[in-house]
C-alpha cells in the first residue's frame, strides 16, 4: 500500500537578475524564492491498483514520483510504500520498485539493451535461471526479440521504450512507477504498451502508477485517477465515477462528398456524428478524424461539474 500523510515538498530557487550588473549584484546579494511543489497531500493507493496521475505542466507529478522512489525527501509529512520510508533507500525496498522516466534512460547508448539487462540482473542478484525465465517472458510479451541485441542508438523511440520497460520490470517489482511512458510514441506502439501493462497488472498483481499528459493513457490503463493541480490533489477516485468523462469533449472532423461531387468538412460531437452517419452514404464518407480534449480543458470541465454538484 502507498500512503501519504500531510505530504509537502518545498525547495529554494535562485532569482537571477538580468545583465552584467545583475550578475554582479547577485554575486553579493543572491535572492531566493521558496516554491511549494506539493502542498499537504494525503492519498492512499491499494496494492494491485492501476492508478493514473494527471495534471498540467508544473503541477508536481514528477516530484511526487521522485518522493515515492526515494530520490527526494519530504519537507514535511510522510510517504509510506509497503510499510517502508522510500527516503531511507533500503535495499529491500528498492528491490520492490521499478521506474521508467520518459525523459531519461537507463540504457547505454552504444551498447545493446541486453548488456544493461545483464548488469541489472547482477545488481539485483537475480538467480540465473530466474533472470532468463523473466527475460524471455518480457521479451516475448513486448515483441522485442528482433532488437534486444542491437545497439540502443540504432533503435526507434518505441523500441527503446519497450527495452526500458523490460529494464524496469526485470526484477519483478511489486510497484511500477511510469512517468510519461508513451510520450512521442505512435498509436500502434501505445496500444502494444497498454496491452502489456494490463497483462502485467492482471498476472502479477503489480501496483502501477502512471503519469501522463495524454488522457487516452489514463482512459485505457487506469482504474483509479489522481488529479494534481498546483501541488494539490484535487480529485481522488475511480475513473468510472468522474462527473465528466475524458471523451465527453471529443469532436469529430468529417470529410465527405456532396451529391455534386464536391468535398466538404464538418465538425461534429459524438451525438451529431451518429446522426450524420445514418444520413450519409458510407461510400461518400472520405475521412473521419477524432480530436480529443486537452488535459487542461478536461480539468477545467471537471471543476465546473464539481462546483455544480
Amino acid at each position: 500500500m502507498i500512503k501519504t500523510q500531510a505530504l509537502t515538498f518545498t525547495y529554494e530557487s535562485f532569482i537571477k537578475s538580468p545583465g552584467i550588473k545583475g550578475a554582479w549584484h547577485d554575486f553579493f546579494h543572491r535572492q531566493t524564492n521558496t516554491i511549494e511543489a506539493l502542498k499537504s497531500n494525503q492519498i492512499t493507493i491499494n496494492d494491485g491498483e492501476m492508478v493514473g496521475l494527471v495534471g498540467p505542466n508544473g503541477a508536481g507529478k514528477t516530484t511526487f514520483i521522485k518522493l515515492l522512489t526515494g530520490i527526494l525527501t519530504p519537507t514535511t509529512g510522510s510517504v509510506i510504500v509497503d510499510d517502508r520510508h522510500p527516503a531511507y533507500r533500503e535495499a529491500k525496498y528498492l528491490q520492490k520498485v521499478g521506474i521508467l522516466f520518459g525523459q531519461k534512460s537507463q540504457l547505454s547508448w552504444d551498447l545493446p539493451a541486453i548488456d544493461t539487462l545483464n548488469m541489472l540482473a547482477y545488481i539485483y542478484k537475480l538467480p540465473r535461471s530466474r533472470y532468463l525465465k523473466r527475460l524471455n517472458t518480457l521479451v516475448d510479451m513486448l515483441d522485442a526479440n528482433q532488437f534486444i541485441n542491437q545497439p540502443v542508438r540504432k533503435l526507434s523511440l518505441g523500441q527503446r521504450v519497450r527495452c526500458e520497460l523490460i529494464c524496469a520490470l526485470i526484477h519483478e517489482p511489486k510497484y511500477l512507477f511510469l512517468d510519461e511512458p508513451t510520450l512521442g510514441l505512435d498509436l500502434l506502439t501505445q496500444q502494444h504498451i497498454y496491452k502489456f501493462l494490463r497483462a502485467e497488472n492482471r498476472q502479477r498483481h503489480t501496483t502501477i502508477l502512471i503519469t501522463s499528459h495524454y488522457l487516452k493513457d489514463i482512459e485505457m490503463l487506469s482504474d483509479k485517477l489522481l488529479i494534481l493541480v498546483d501541488g494539490k490533489f484535487v480529485y481522488q477516485g475511480n475513473t468510472n465515477q468522474l462527473p465528466v468523462h475524458p471523451s465527453d469533449s471529443d469532436t469529430f472532423e468529417c470529410t465527405y462528398l456532396t451529391e455534386n461531387g464536391q468535398t466538404k468538412q464538418v465538425q461534429l460531437d459524438a451525438g451529431e456524428l451518429n446522426e450524420f452517419m445514418q444520413k450519409t452514404a458510407t461510400h461518400n464518407i472520405v475521412n473521419i478524424k477524432r480530436n480529443g480534449s486537452s488535459l487542461e480543458d478536461f480539468i477545467k470541465k471537471l471543476y465546473l461539474e464539481k462546483t455544480n454538484l
